[in-house]
């Protein structure tokens, strides 16, 4: 899959868990695929209305990973590549129908 390709806006849709609470494989519609991971996370803590803080006042980081095997940790999308390019969903060559798990990490301050 090249970067140029393009999607209909209501056919590339994943299955989104967001660890932690209670959404699980819940459909989500990607209205860019090109959009950068940072993006992506911003996008669905924005429309999830997740925290930004923890309860003890920590800002939390939000990761997404992939699952490629049942049963199987989720394999985290890194932002940047080795040479510090953005990093989209489809560089990881995620597919309409892919399972991917948004995951929370306080950030120790």
């Amino acid at each position: 899959m090249t970067t140029e390709e393009i999607y209909e806006e209501d056919e590339f849709i994943i299955n989104l868990t967001i660890d932690g609470t209670e959404f699980e494989e819940v459909e989500v519609k990607v209205t860019d695929p090109n959009k950068t991971i940072r993006d992506q996370i911003s996008s669905i803590v924005s429309v999830f209305e997740l925290p930004k803080i923890d309860n003890g006042g920590n800002p939390i980081q939000y990761l997404l990973g992939q699952i490629r095997d049942e049963g199987e940790d989720p394999e985290i999308l890194e932002f940047e590549d080795e040479d510090g390019r953005e990093q989209a969903l489809i560089d990881y060559n995620i597919q309409p129908g892919d399972h991917l798990h948004l995951i929370s990490v306080p950030i120790a301050g």
